[in-house]
């Protein structure tokens, strides 16, 4: 009796599923394509790479349309004149906070009561931002030269191989972590301490590493029982290194991590349910800085015209100081906010590898109007997406070559930033957008500039750097991390250095 009650159950479901995939397009909606496997649809091409998928989805549909995923149906907005129309429109019709919720309980098991994402970052932006900015920028200068300067395995003038990957993502993720969370001990300058948070800054990273590996398959809920095995394994480790009872003992916090903690409190957030919200924060965070910096050193590094207009922007600034890179005490925001050059090369790298996507869900039915005059009727329980890494970053109509590095592609003649861009003839508000636009900036954006340049600025000033091979080809991305910020290799390159005599 109970089985075949089962059984007809599951079966309405099925049939209410196939119906709902069945659905057709009504004549004020967008292009709709279903694929060809009912309820599947386009699951497996979404997920195995997104941009390749897109890309062929806007050549036969344009600029917008919807496809179904696995049961959902998503509509794609590929028109950077028009993102305006849903990055402002009201939390009412679009939200953002649905989603987010769900992948916090697929990748980290967080469940937050009462989860607003724009509450929280009109919080904690301040605690990121202007008048705390400088104090963050000096930890993150102590905490480099920490891991760069003061561990004597760095400190070889023998040439040392290392994968790029590994060194780029290693240094920031732990000086990040050092950075906000806080060290072991309060002096930075003792070696005892220094070496305490070498060894516990390696902990983190080398469990956060590999839980990271599969973090894309658990927001998708794909995961093996042996990978979620492991994850679980990993995760249940890294909420004892960020437990609250450790986080308590740490000495210079963050004023960040004093306020997320204070807000994790007043959500009411229990002592077990804290150290997992720490850590999808550590992800937040410090989960693109390496990835960026790992690209931005391999252009230079493959581009030998950049390297060298780099390295004379950053001599001439520390020669004008009248210090060694050794003998400062910090990098003042004045030198850091004089670099054009690297300005360009950054933002040329995150145009051709920051491929987050922009996610709302619908909540009512609704209409979107575009800028040029189109309107479209949206459903209510479908999700809206932009893509910028599609259009305006890889759009060949707004950049030449767009899949090239051109290192001065964001300087005009006169060593000024260039922000005029255009697409249709029209001039674009929204031309590279790696950190996100609107309500969705992200907030940490001038902390992670800073922090980029000054391991650069270390790096390149203390160290000699080459590829183990010139003729490397650089290596293709991970096409499973399109839509979730940096994109990481499908493999390591090998370099060497040696500090420099």
């Amino acid at each position: 009796m109970c089985w075949s009650l089962a059984a007809a159950l599951l079966g309405t479901l099925l049939l209410l599923l196939l119906l709902r995939s069945r659905r057709t397009r009504l004549p004020s909606e967008p292009p709709l394509d279903r694929g060809f496997v009912p309820w599947l649809g386009h699951a497996v091409e979404f997920g195995k790479d997104a941009a390749s998928f897109l890309s062929q989805m806007k050549q036969k549909h344009g600029d917008i349309f919807t496809i179904q995923v696995a049961g959902k149906f998503i509509t794609i907005l590929l028109d950077p004149h028009s993102y305006d129309s849903v990055l402002w429109e009201s939390s009412c019709q679009l939200d953002f906070s649905k989603y987010a919720r769900l992948l916090m309980d697929r990748m980290f098991d967080v469940k937050l009561p009462d989860y607003d994402p724009t509450e929280e970052k009109v919080m904690l932006r301040s605690a990121l931002q202007n008048k705390n900015l400088p104090s963050l920028t000096k930890a993150m200068f102590f905490n480099l030269q920490t891991l760069l300067l003061s561990d004597p395995s760095n400190l070889s003038r023998q040439w040392t191989d290392e994968g790029l990957f590994h060194l780029s993502y290693s240094m920031m993720l732990r000086a990040g972590y050092l950075t906000l969370y806080g060290n072991e001990e309060e002096n930075y300058n003792d070696p005892s301490c220094q070496n305490k948070d070498r060894a516990h800054s390696a902990e983190v990273y080398n469990e956060f590493y590999k839980l990271d590996q599969l973090l894309m398959s658990a927001a998708r809920s794909t995961l093996t029982a042996a990978e979620k095995k492991e994850a679980a394994n990993l995760k249940g480790h890294l909420w004892k290194l960020l437990s609250v009872k450790r986080l308590n003992s740490k000495a210079n916090k963050s004023l960040w991590l004093e306020s997320y903690k204070l807000h994790l409190e007043e959500l009411g957030v229990d002592e077990d349910m804290q150290p997992r919200a720490m850590l999808m924060q550590l992800w937040a965070t410090q989960g693109n800085a390496g990835p960026a910096v790992f690209w931005l050193l391999l252009f230079l590094l493959k581009h030998p015209a950049a390297m060298a207009a780099v390295q004379g922007e950053v001599e001439k600034i520390i020669r004008n100081r009248g210090q060694t890179m050794k003998q400062m005490q910090g990098i003042s925001q004045e030198m850091l906010d004089s670099t054009p050059v690297f300005d360009s090369v950054l933002n040329e790298t995150l145009r051709l590898t920051a491929a987050p996507f922009i996610s709302r869900e619908v909540l009512a039915d609704m209409n979107l109007r575009l800028a040029d005059g189109r309107k479209f009727s949206l459903r209510k329980e479908d999700r809206l997406c932009l893509f910028p890494y599609l259009s305006p970053q890889m759009d060949s109509e707004i950049y030449e070559e767009p899949e090239k590095f051109k290192y001065d592609r964001f300087l005009n003649a006169d060593k000024t930033e260039k922000r005029d861009f255009y697409k249709g003839g029209e001039r674009l508000k929204y031309y590279n957008m790696p950190w996100g636009a609107g309500i969705n900036t992200c907030i940490g954006k001038f902390h992670a500039v800073n922090s980029i340049k000054q391991f650069v600025f270390i790096l390149l000033t203390n160290f000699d750097l080459e590829l183990k091979d010139p003729e490397a080809r650089i290596p293709g991305y991970d096409k499973g991390r399109y839509g979730f910020g940096m994109l990481q290799p499908k493999n390591d390159i090998m370099i060497q250095y040696k500090l420099k005599d």
